[in-house]
């Protein structure tokens, strides 16, 4: 295989990769900005301020997040921010809602796995920061992402 074949499919197998985290990370979120407007009362009365005061404003700006920066990601569109609004959310959401040195001993297990679990998925959305949708998103067909395969 001769050295420009070898970078083509190199590139081939960063641009599959790049589209299959942005179709693999969006059902999570999804999943948990719909259970927030299904549950819309008791999410707001979680967050500072309450149902009837600021939580109504954070969690009307969390749903916003979730689905509108997943939507974003799966399309591959505004790809390096949707991923850097989701970096901000999830650090803050993992501070705030998963901080196991503080919970009682029965949900420190359940704590941790999730607070790990939201480091890993930080990671995977500084890569998806760092390197771009990929070829196959709208950024690539708009000609704002960066190209992955060799010319």
């Amino acid at each position: 295989m001769s050295s420009l074949a070898h970078d083509q499919a190199a590139h081939r197998r960063q641009d599959l990769a790049l589209l299959a985290f942005r179709l693999l990370l969006p059902p999570l979120f999804y999943y948990s900005g719909i259970g927030k407007i299904l549950a819309f009362d008791l999410t707001a009365s979680r967050l500072p301020g309450g149902a009837d005061g600021l939580g109504t404003v954070l969690a009307l700006g969390a749903i916003a997040v979730e689905i509108g920066c997943s939507t974003a990601l799966l399309l591959g569109l505004f790809t390096r921010w949707a991923s850097l609004v989701l970096i901000l959310f999830t650090a803050a959401a993992t501070l705030m809602f998963h901080n196991f040195w503080a919970a009682p001993e029965a949900a420190v297990t359940v704590q941790t796995v999730n607070f790990l679990k939201n480091l890993g998925l930080i990671g995977g959305l500084l890569v998806l920061n760092a390197f771009g949708p990929g070829a196959w998103s709208l950024d690539a067909r708009r000609g704002t992402a960066p190209a992955t395969a060799a010319a």
